[in-house]
């Protein structure tokens, strides 16, 4: 494969010619899930491909796909590059005004949409949308049938004649523009992050040869593809190599999916594994004494023999016979639940806690950390699974480069470069300089092995009113890890102290009043109360202790309502919308600052 003159798509096609009665993806149909071979997925492409050119789609145009990952998502994607247009992905939990943002500004001829619900918000900008030529529904069970749309069903039909798209396309570039991804960002408008063929073949092509990708390989898809962390990783990586998808049904399904698609490969967010081993632990803490002596006996040896085997030193022979018996009795559970047949996970989109990821590797199950953005396709570095340095998020991609710039920015740049934003020259001239380094935002330093080593965000960094600079992720991160708290956001930037609000874990917050007898009339009530407020500020003090000072939290407002994407104050890679948090919230910090005297 020649990355500088391939296209998606033909990267696709090689591997339907390899392996065409291969599985290429799998959905739930009634409860089973169903399986879709290379070539069935390519006849599909050809007939979505002929259908869209007889709909006045030509290269260049762009076609919005509004929709969860589903394989109708993957048919239109392959046919709309095939033919040289543009493919517009939008969240399927964005609200109507930043639809029909992106709908204007990319001039989104036809928009492939999900499902009647999806259809409705669509319904409400639809007037404000004159671009928008055509609509098709995946799914249309649930319309009114006197509203006008397209059924994918009728396009996705192969038609009698002779398909006049099949196979090889040549008329596509790999330096034709592929796709126009929208951030959503912590802060300000949307950026149309524009990418070609090659950005992304590279990127892809440099995941399989890092991660040794191969047709026997299976990947659990949950995340959503309208990123390029799945779009890349958990798609273009997939479908390049030969290996299988298999669709979560939903998010609340996916630990039953992962026992029956058995993956081999999984992409997850930070906060999903950190997520994942709360819940453990809170299952493992409110179970029998035995239970919880075992787990935390065979966690304590597999972490020496781990920590001997790294720093290659002698293992003592009882430890290694305990080990194996520590991993039959309690390693081999933890991977059963992964589907047994696990052998990487990669992690991206937000720095994972060393900590919770150490745990998952001493269990058996490989974590290589990533770091990228949408804006280079996305993967900039990452680890190896045989040089695993925990702590860091590897080394670049082949033909990426990094250095470090001023004020610890990381700069980067390679093949996997945007071309720069879409309509958006001056935020374009900002972002990338004239010597063709892309700045990151991000604060990070080199190891002496050239592994990168992420330690802040520029734009997130607290600078108080005596002028030291507080990185707030790392002491959030360290606040949530005492359990008991779900969320928390530092506030302090020109203040001469730091305060935070602090979101409590639900259940355990509960339990925890039930224990000691507190009563009140609802939640609300239980997280305004003087002992839950007594409670946690220990918590914080006691997770805290080895903070300086001034990065020492003085006071705290405890609020009920999560941070999450519904309601705006997360990204739908599950960061943080910092300043959407401060605009609803602003009362509350300020009251902390004037009340007399910082609070303890």
């Amino acid at each position: 494969m020649n990355q500088k003159q391939d296209t998606i798509y033909n990267c696709f096609w090689e591997s339907v010619v390899k392996f065409p009665s291969r599985i290429a993806l799998m959905y739930k149909q009634d409860g089973k899930y169903v399986n879709i071979t290379y070539q069935q997925l390519s006849d599909y492409v050809d007939a979505v491909a002929f259908n869209l050119k007889k709909l006045g789609i030509n290269r260049g145009d762009s076609v919005g796909i509004y929709s969860y990952n589903r394989p109708e998502w993957v048919m239109v994607d392959l046919a709309v590059l095939k033919l040289g247009a543009v493919v517009v992905p939008i969240y399927h939990v964005m609200t109507p005004f930043y639809i029909k943002y992106m709908i204007n500004d990319a001039k989104i001829k036809l928009l492939f949409v999900e499902n009647a619900a999806l259809y409705q918000k669509l319904e409400s900008i639809q007037s404000e949308v004159p671009i928008l030529k055509n609509v098709a529904l995946f799914d249309p069970s649930g319309m009114n049938n006197n509203k006008t749309y397209l059924k994918f069903d009728d396009i996705k039909k192969v038609p009698d004649t002779t398909l006049q798209t099949s196979g090889f396309t040549s008329q596509v570039l790999a330096d034709d523009i592929a796709t126009i991804v929208y951030t959503s960002g912590t802060t300000g408008e949307p950026k149309g992050v524009v990418l070609t063929h090659y950005n992304i073949v590279s990127n892809a092509l440099a995941g399989i040869e890092r991660f040794s990708v191969n047709e026997n390989d299976v990947m659990l898809s949950y995340l959503p593809l309208s990123h390029m962390f799945e779009r890349t990783g958990g798609y273009y990586v997939m479908m390049f190599s030969g290996g299988a998808i298999g669709y979560a049904e939903n998010f609340s399904t996916i630990v039953l999916d992962i026992g029956e698609v058995q993956p081999t490969i999984l992409v997850a967010l930070p906060r999903v594994l950190e997520k994942a081993y709360e819940t453990a632990v809170q299952k493992v803490a409110s179970g029998p004494w035995i239970q919880r002596k075992l787990v935390t006996s065979a966690i304590k040896n597999l972490n020496r023999y781990y920590n001997l085997n790294y720093k290659k030193k002698p293992i003592p022979r009882i430890l290694k016979i305990k080990c194996n018996i520590y991993d039959k009795l309690v390693a081999s559970k933890f991977r059963k639940i992964a589907g047994g047949r696990l052998r990487v996970m990669v992690s991206g989109g937000a720095p994972l806690n060393k900590q919770i990821a150490k745990i998952y590797h001493i269990l058996g199950l490989n974590i290589c950390e990533g770091y990228g953005l949408t804006e280079t396709a996305p993967v900039i570095s990452s680890t190896f699974i045989d040089d695993n340095r925990l702590g860091t998020v590897g080394k670049p991609f082949p033909d990426v480069q990094i250095k470090i710039g001023d004020n610890q920015e990381i700069l980067v740049k390679g093949p996997n470069l945007m071309l720069g934003y879409h309509n958006k020259p001056d935020e374009t001239r900002k972002a990338i300089d004239q010597g063709g380094w892309f700045h990151t935002g991000d604060q990070g330093k080199l190891d002496k092995d050239g592994n990168l080593i992420i330690t802040g965000r520029i734009k997130e960094l607290i600078v108080t009113s005596y002028g030291k600079n507080i990185p707030p992720i790392p002491i959030e991160e360290k606040i949530c890890r005492c359990g008991y708290i779900e969320q928390v956001m530092l506030y302090g930037d020109k203040k001469n102290f730091i305060v935070a609000l602090v979101v409590p874990n639900k259940k355990l917050i509960e339990y925890y009043a039930r224990s000691n007898k507190i009563s009140c009339e609802n939640y609300t009530e239980l997280c305004a109360s003087n002992d839950i407020k007594t409670f946690l500020t220990n918590e914080i003090e006691n997770a805290t202790t080895d903070l300086a000072p001034y990065e020492k939290i003085k006071a705290f407002t405890i609020i009920p309502e999560g941070f999450n994407i519904d309601n705006g104050m997360l990204t739908p890679t599950l960061k943080l919308r910092r300043n959407k948090v401060l605009e609803k919230y602003k009362p509350l910090i300020e009251a902390m600052y004037t009340k007399t005297g910082p609070e303890k």
